[in-house]
């Protein structure tokens, strides 16, 4: 069946790719414009809500929220989705338009066309060979929270070969939260794996179709220190993992 399909997986990723590009092609001078100055960041955020949901549109994805958004006034927060596919980055602006974020990515993002415009000026792009480059990046994302911008970590550091099953869980999301003092906020997001693999570039598995999505109450981090770290690392696992496991692995 999936040789049969091959054409149509193909031609998906193609049209998915283009879409990508030329929506962003189009708005680049936007972006580039209000990029100039700091004080333009929101509206830049509020510009890629708008873009993400327009290149969902476009491909025909559709978010489907599982569970109702939990109330995120006392933000802001280090929030800790699943990675399962490059299609997570893209909707994690449509899960939350309204709670302005900045994405910590690899420094290889640095190298990618259009979108490393986003990591030279306004997300944080980490290092993690060079550790003076990781500190001042890990400085940087604390600045932020302190200015009330929430911190998207993806805390198993890449996308699993495995995916949907999640990786071990890395430390620095959470030694963030602690040394801050702000809530995690754990996103299980149950559906990009299969909608949008990421091997074989070309023929691996691609489809429009709904992405399903929780966005877990926050788990607080007020008078925890160091020594919660792996509680709280374990305890975020477990409220990302318990709906995979319900819906994709039992």
């Amino acid at each position: 069946m999936r040789t049969l399909l091959s054409p149509l997986i193909i031609i998906y990723r193609v049209y998915f790719a283009l879409v990508f590009f030329s929506v962003l092609t189009i708005l680049y001078p936007i972006f580039w414009i209000l990029l100039l100055k700091r004080e333009n960041f929101e509206k830049v955020f509020r510009l890629k809500v708008f873009t993400a949901k327009l290149i969902l549109a476009f491909d025909f994805i559709f978010l489907v929220r599982l569970k109702k958004l939990p109330d995120l006034s006392n933000g802001p927060y280090v929030i800790c989705p699943n990675h399962a596919s490059y299609l997570d980055i893209i909707l994690m602006y449509a899960i939350l338009p309204k709670t302005k974020f900045l994405f910590i990515g690899k420094s290889e993002l640095l190298r990618w066309p259009i979108i490393n415009i986003f990591f030279k000026k306004v997300d944080i792009a980490v290092n993690r060979e060079k550790r003076n480059s990781a500190m001042r990046s890990i400085i940087r994302a604390k600045e932020e929270l302190k200015n009330g911008w929430s911190i998207v970590i993806f805390p198993e550091g890449g996308i699993p070969v495995d995916a949907p099953k999640l990786d071990q869980f890395k430390n620095g999301a959470f030694k963030m939260a602690l040394e801050a003092q702000v809530p995690i906020l754990p996103i299980t997001i149950l559906d990009n794996w299969k909608l949008l693999g990421t091997d074989p570039v070309l023929t691996g598995i691609a489809c429009p179709g709904k992405s399903r999505v929780i966005v877990h109450d926050p788990i607080p981090t007020i008078c925890l220190d160091k020594k919660d770290l792996v509680n709280l690392r374990q305890q975020t696992f477990e409220t990302i993992n318990q709906p995979l496991k319900e819906n994709l692995i039992s």
